[in-house]
């Protein structure tokens, strides 16, 4: 939507077409289960943390590290109370820099 917006305000018409929706993964038992014992979470969008925490809420296990693809994702992991110390994106979104947050994450879990 703010592509349409941007692009409304400069005199353009845009016809939106929602071309596919974002469903959350439902979990068996065994995904719940290494879920349980991950400790980094790799995350490439909004929804991809929202999937996360509906999967994993009832788990009693301490939140995995989020290793994310760009701000977009770590804003969702915020939004969602991830501490901000277990956060980890590069300035500039891309496999690249994801990366180089995954290798962070695991460097900051084994200094603890």
């Amino acid at each position: 939507q703010t592509l349409q917006k941007g692009l409304e305000e400069r005199g353009f018409t845009v016809l939106r077409l929602n071309t596919y929706d974002t469903i959350p993964a439902s979990w068996d038992a065994e995904r719940i289960s290494l879920a349980q014992s991950a400790t980094v979470a790799c995350f490439a969008s909004p929804s991809a943390v929202k999937a996360w925490l509906k999967n994993t809420n009832d788990l009693e296990a301490p939140r995995a590290l989020a290793s994310c693809i760009g701000e977009t994702s770590a804003t969702a992991c915020r939004e969602n109370e991830w501490a901000e110390e277990n956060i980890f994106y590069p300035e500039k979104p891309g496999v690249d820099g994801w990366t180089d947050a995954v290798v962070d994450a695991l460097e900051h879990l084994a200094r603890k």
